[in-house]
């Protein structure tokens, strides 16, 4: 069997050699490693050269075509039967490959694979570590999957580095544009319809949190309002849909009425009238899928609509 590692990066030269470097110094090496760089106007591709012996480089010209299509770019560039994404500021534990290579032994027909993560900030220094890791070499079935991913951990059991996935899932599942900034998690709520899952229960990655990451360098009501969408994209979807079942699909309607909420909220509190009427149609577009918000919310958009916005919003303006 064959490893990629792939390494999307889009002006990324504060943590991309150090992600560079975890993917090179593995116990089991990679096969194949490949920065796919999406125009960045930075030193990143300069800091990757440093190691064209060892790797291969490729670059998008007419980039940047966002983070999404950053990493499918990268995919289609890798070799190797089995694929991870490493993004450009997070980093893999020595011995990854080595223990995806251990559990694909036992488990060789299953084609995704995953480890926790510890969380870092931009020095390096550990902010979080899961609590949940046993050591154990675990088989999920897909929905097992989708449940664990869920519920276990803070936000989610992995994220996407320390995920492997064999290049026949990307024929079927690719990760969507459409999905928004929940791309990944998309992807990993999908992956369970074509393949049985593998975790490996000790942490072998980890996540960089930062001001510079695509999350970190989002203002609080625009990322309210990407994940208002994001949570309404992933509720149509798994709308009557066989796979998911009604514990797993209420996960996404809480999400969706949480964002789509604060989105009216925040429109009312910010004196935001475009933010304010998004959060309106939002809400229409819930309650055509037969979801309702909840009595309290409920209740304060009957204040709203008999009070009016200056003064809801004036009333808010007291509250800290």
């Amino acid at each position: 069997m064959t490893f990629s590692i792939v390494i999307p990066t889009y002006n990324g030269a504060d943590f991309v050699e150090q992600a560079l470097l975890s993917a090179l110094n593995q116990s089991r090496p990679a096969d194949d490693i490949v920065i796919s760089d999406d125009n960045s106007s930075d030193d990143t591709l300069a800091i990757c050269q440093k190691y064209t012996d060892r790797i291969k480089i490729y670059r998008n010209l007419q980039g940047p075509s966002g983070f999404v299509n950053g990493w499918n770019h990268a995919i289609e560039k890798a070799t190797g039967e089995y694929i991870s994404i490493l993004h450009q500021d997070d980093l893999l534990a020595s011995t990854f490959l080595e223990e995806v290579e251990k559990a694909l032994a036992v488990y060789p027909d299953v084609k995704h694979l995953f480890a926790p993560c510890n969380y870092i900030d931009g020095e390096g220094n550990s902010l979080q570590e899961p609590d949940y890791c046993t050591s154990e070499i675990k088989r999920y079935t897909g929905i097992e999957y989708v449940r664990a991913y869920q519920t276990i951990g803070r936000p989610h059991i992995h994220r996407c580095p320390g995920v492997v996935t064999h290049r026949d899932i990307f024929k079927v599942c690719q990760y969507r544009e459409e999905a928004g900034h929940i791309a990944d998690d998309d992807f990993f709520y999908r992956v369970g319809q074509y393949t049985d899952v593998v975790g490996i229960l000790r942490p072998l990655a980890s996540y960089r949190l930062h001001s510079k990451s695509e999350t970190g360098h989002l203002k609080n009501m625009q990322l309210v309002q990407r994940l208002a969408h994001d949570y309404i994209f992933q509720v149509k979807q798994w709308y009557e849909n066989s796979f998911m079942y009604k514990e797993e699909y209420d996960y996404f309607v809480y999400w969706a009425k949480y964002y789509v909420f604060s989105e009216f909220f925040l429109g009312i509190r910010m004196n935001d009238n475009s933010f304010l009427m998004q959060g309106k149609k939002d809400i229409e577009i819930l309650r055509s899928l037969n979801i309702e918000l909840p009595r309290t919310k409920k209740a304060f958009m009957l204040c709203y609509s008999l009070l009016g916005k200056q003064i809801i919003g004036k009333v808010l303006s007291w509250i800290k």
